[in-house]
């Protein structure tokens, strides 16, 4: 073989070496895997670092939150960075992506990642209604996570505003939970996990209809602020 072939053979080794493949960052706690995927946002690495420990550390929480016999919610967690300026975080399966825009908007919102947790946690089937699952998760990140008071939420007047989902229905969910019906979440969480969720859930646990419940807590924390 030639110098010059020797050259070349050195040269075609050595690049794939230095332009390094997709890299993903496994963290681990007891038997819970976080794969972190900053690849579209390397300088974001810290902040993913971060909320994957979160993950870590949330994870047995929300699963003892929502618990349902039978039930073994995903403990391998992707989280991947991605370069968007649109929206903020999604969750496919046991995917999190979150946009690397809001993330430097927002650095401090790590309430995001438990919110998307709790939606890789709920393994719901197809079908499911949609306002219990967003009211579901922003009741885990903003009562329990962040520990909002009740007059925090927002309570619209509007019949069955409850419908909105995320805060609105959290704001709901926690009145219901403080008084009412202790343990009226995760009876929610089950029927759906079942796909035996109806309406009437409500009135056994709370002994009203959903929507006279609704009217009840609109009227008493309208009428508080």
């Amino acid at each position: 073989m030639s110098p010059h072939c020797n050259v070349f053979l050195f040269i075609a080794l050595f690049v794939p070496t230095s332009v390094m493949a997709d890299e993903v960052i496994s963290f681990k706690l007891g038997e819970v895997v976080v794969n972190l995927d900053v690849n579209e946002a390397p300088d974001l690495k810290d902040w993913g670092t971060k909320a994957s420990h979160l993950v870590l550390d949330w994870h047995p929480r929300i699963c003892n939150l929502l618990p349902s016999k039978g039930v073994t919610p995903p403990k391998t967690i992707s989280l991947r960075l991605v370069k968007s300026d649109k929206d903020v975080a999604s969750t496919t399966g046991t995917t999190i992506s979150v946009s690397s825009d809001w993330i430097r908007k927002h650095p401090d919102d790590f309430g995001l990642i438990v919110h998307e947790l709790v939606h890789v946690i709920q393994t719901y089937p197809d079908g499911h209604p949609q306002w219990i699952t967003e009211g579901i998760a922003d009741y885990i990140r903003v009562v329990v996570f962040e520990g909002q008071p009740q007059h925090s939420f927002e309570v619209p007047s509007d019949e069955q505003a409850y419908l909105q989902g995320y805060r609105i229905a959290a704001g709901f969910l926690f009145w219901l939970e403080s008084d009412l019906a202790p343990g009226l979440v995760n009876q929610l969480n089950t029927s759906i996990r079942k796909g035996e969720y109806h309406d009437e859930v409500f009135e056994k646990a709370a002994g009203k209809s959903l929507d006279d419940l609704w009217r009840e807590y609109a009227k008493e924390n309208i009428t508080k602020r």
